[in-house]
């Protein structure tokens, strides 16, 4: 089960596309940073495992829904551990 991070905007350039491209199922996604941009329900995302670092999202004033999970950085680092490998999506 990988974990998926995405900290470029979907506006910007797509490595949410690349990401959601490799994603497959039992993987999670985190948004982080500008990557908060694809919570805002505008971007297929997978159902489940969809998680979003809720200091960055309310940092742009960002609503994050269900079923998209916020999280904190102590929930990150427990996302890191439950998870091997992990890929970082930039560009």
């Amino acid at each position: 089960m990988t974990l998926h991070i995405v900290n470029q905007s979907p506006h910007a350039n797509n490595a949410l596309g690349d990401c959601l491209q490799a994603y497959v199922e039992g993987d999670a996604l985190l948004l982080i940073e500008d990557g908060v941009y694809a919570a805002t329900g505008q971007h297929d995302l997978p159902e489940s495992n969809v998680y979003c670092l809720k200091a960055d999202a309310e940092a742009r004033g960002i609503s994050i829904k269900s079923p998209i999970e916020g999280v904190d950085e102590v929930r990150w680092v427990s996302l890191c551990t439950e998870h091997n490998p992990i890929v970082s999506w930039f560009k």
